[in-house]
């Protein structure tokens, strides 16, 4: 029996790119990876506008996006145990409200 089964971090096989993709009911291919050093640069020192915040509903996974262009956002997915992955996304493609119903809007 596989340990994974029963995970409660959102979509049971999703993570990282395909979570992001999957949350804001678009392609994988419009969700851009960022390294971590430049995520958090133009996210935190840089002081970018917060658009709106997500929590999981079963756990301590957290999505939050930022203003960081006229065109662009980045969004932030931080794991339960504080890790974090920045992710870059055309304003245009990013809903306010998640696809799925075990994330809730927290602003």
């Amino acid at each position: 029996m596989s340990s994974y089964g029963n995970r409660s971090q959102g979509a049971r096989s999703r993570r990282g790119r395909d979570l992001v993709a999957h949350l804001f009911d678009v392609d994988t291919g419009r969700v851009e990876s960022l390294s971590w050093p430049l995520g958090n640069r133009v996210t935190v020192e840089a002081d970018a506008e917060r658009l709106f915040a997500l929590d999981h509903r079963r756990s301590a996974r957290t999505v939050t996006a930022f203003s960081v262009t006229d065109y662009t956002c980045v969004v932030r997915l931080r794991s339960p145990v504080g890790r974090e992955k920045f992710y870059g996304i055309a304003d245009a493609d990013l809903p306010t409200e998640p696809a799925g119903p075990d994330w809730r809007r927290t602003d």
